[in-house]
């Protein structure tokens, strides 16, 4: 399992240089010297055959000559130590199933190091430009849906009361700055009705606590579960990973698998799945895109 880290802007760093501060100003010796890095904003840049560059990091990790300084919460001021020719390590971070309390760090993106110069009591602006991380070339990147081919790869369960489409609505798709905006998934639920759909592929993933990931761009009138069917010899083994909230504007999740996929050893492969269920009285349209699977 992934490492949850739960942070509040600068707490953990300051608290630990006050303390040294404290520690030597006891033993009159020099307190160490301080700058700060500013940070507004993480970014991604994805190559052309990696699908869009929409990212929701909120969080970024600081090591400075192979120590780590703390975890935080852009827009931040980071304090840091001062000197010449400082090694420092940046690496993003987002929360973990949608879930804010729970940041972890994105392997999947590479880290970005720099050695900068630092003067005491000086303030570096990290522009977003500095800080926009590219996918770990180290790992797989698959998309498994964009909805802009033809044809769909994932298809409807026995138990789906409808269908899913694409639209080209532009009231409907999702837009990123700088993409064209092609077309999105899209299904409709009548009032008391399930949508499901399943990958038309089975994949091999890595097992024995391998961090698998998806990442989603959605927006949804109902909750909206994704999940894993384990394919063994004799069954399958369908498992909900998470369940996102309704929201009224287009979002952006990453899923860890890992618990799902090594939870079953003996699976041949695994298939993925999303739905959601209507509960009203109402119509309800789940809107999705950008599924992409990492490993």
């Amino acid at each position: 399992m992934p490492t949850f880290v739960l942070m509040f802007k600068s707490i953990i760093f300051s608290t630990i240089l006050w303390s040294l501060l404290l520690l030597t100003s006891c033993e009159d010796e020099t307190a160490p010297a301080v700058a700060y890095l500013e940070v507004t904003e993480l970014r991604v840049a994805a190559k052309a055959s990696e699908g869009t560059s929409s990212s929701k990091l909120n969080t970024i990790w600081v090591e400075q000559n192979g120590q780590q300084i703390g975890a935080f919460s852009p827009p931040c001021r980071i304090p840091v130590y001062a000197g010449e020719n400082q090694s420092l390590r940046f690496i993003p971070g987002m929360s973990l199933n949608g879930v804010y309390s729970q940041r972890n760090q994105y392997e999947m993106l590479s880290t970005i190091e720099k050695n900068w110069t630092l003067n005491e009591g000086s303030t570096r602006v990290l522009s977003p430009e500095v800080l926009t991380f590219e996918y770990n070339p180290t790992y797989t990147l698959m998309i498994i849906e964009d909805f802009d081919g033809i044809g769909l790869n994932y298809n409807r369960t026995v138990q789906s009361d409808t269908n899913l489409l694409i639209t080209s609505d532009t009231s409907e798709v999702f837009s990123f700055p700088g993409e064209l905006p092609n077309k999105s998934g899209k299904f409709v639920l009548p009032p008391v009705s399930l949508g499901e759909f399943k990958t038309l592929q089975a994949f091999e993933l890595p097992k024995y606590g391998a961090n698998v990931w998806l990442e989603v761009n959605y927006k949804t009138e109902v909750a909206l579960t994704f999940g894993v069917t384990a394919n063994e010899i004799l069954q399958s083994i369908k498992t909900p990973v998470v369940t996102l909230f309704p929201n009224e504007e287009w979002n952006k999740v990453y899923i860890n698998l890992v618990t799902e996929v090594s939870g079953y050893p003996n699976a041949l492969d695994y298939n993925l799945f999303f739905g959601g269920i209507n509960t009203t009285d109402d119509t309800a349209t789940v809107l999705i895109d950008n599924i992409k699977l990492l490993y």
